[in-house]
């Protein structure tokens, strides 16, 4: 998702221009939550990244377009983007004056259920046109469209999980797994957590893959730059090496390989831009 919205959904930073709604009970073991945020109309690209939970971006209209800039492509997406995995130095444009985006935010594992994917689906394309699964999955993104109140909205994406015949439980250990991974902001070691859950690496690495499409160390490298950057953006004085220790690197030159991975610019040409 645009990591500008990611960063308000780490910090719990909501207002009317920003908020979360949280699903209902029937649905809540496989949805983390809806958001809704409006729109910097001065700010027409946004870096993307993923945190681990797979997402629905939704635009405003049905005919709203974002222009999808990656590594090796350019593409165009229309109405709503799924995305999951790593996603490196992948930029994204608005070609629309859309004022709001509605996010549906899944925990890792229920989504590639639901939507009949292996976890692997996203790691090679990590921002993906939804059309290109979702009538298969007897979703109707014009019927989605067809409503135009958030309340709405969710109340036809919460049918659509419900009727959705897939089982959304994943290992109670995996679970355990990935909130002690969050709890420490990626500041472990795969041997860590193996110690942690009582379980060998080769269970976890198949976990991992199978239910999040991910290798246990790229899911704890994606929580430890998350709160890197955010302590990055929030700062006044910024100190590389300071930030980068604080927050499990090694140094800080671990931490400005991995910000040049997943922005494509270093920790001082990625600030300017943000002025």
């Amino acid at each position: 998702m645009p990591i500008n919205y990611l960063k308000k959904i780490q910090l719990g930073d909501f207002n009317k221009d920003g908020y979360r709604i949280s699903p209902s009970e029937e649905v809540d073991a496989v949805i983390e939550g809806f958001y809704v945020f409006s729109r910097d109309p001065l700010n027409n690209t946004d870096l993307l990244f993923n945190d681990g939970f797979p997402v629905l971006v939704f635009l405003q209209n049905s005919e709203d377009t974002v222009q999808v800039t990656g590594q090796k492509d350019v593409f165009d997406v229309k109405a709503v983007w799924a995305s999951a995995g790593a996603i490196k130095n992948v930029y994204v444009k608005y070609n629309n004056h859309a004022d709001q985006v509605f996010i549906v935010r899944f925990y890792p594992g229920s989504f590639y259920k639901i939507f009949g994917l292996d976890a692997q689906y996203f790691r090679h394309n990590p921002v993906t046109p939804f059309d290109y699964f979702a009538q298969n999955n007897g979703f109707s993104i014009s019927e989605f469209f067809k409503y135009n109140a958030i309340e709405e909205r969710i109340a036809f994406i919460e049918k659509y999980v419900q009727n959705s015949s897939a089982a959304a439980n994943t290992s109670g250990v995996l679970h355990q797994t990935l909130d002690y991974i969050h709890q420490t902001r990626g500041k472990s070691t795969v041997r860590n957590v193996t110690d942690e859950a009582g379980v060998n690496y080769k269970w976890l690495e198949r976990s991992f893959l199978k239910h999040v499409g991910l290798l246990p160390k790229e899911y704890i490298q994606l929580q430890r730059f998350i709160h890197a950057y955010l302590e990055l953006v929030g700062s006044k004085d910024v100190d590389l090496m300071e930030i980068a220790v604080s927050n499990g690197y090694y140094d800080s030159n671990h931490f400005l390989k991995d910000f040049k991975t997943y922005t494509g610019k270093t920790p001082l040409a990625y600030l300017k831009l943000q002025l």
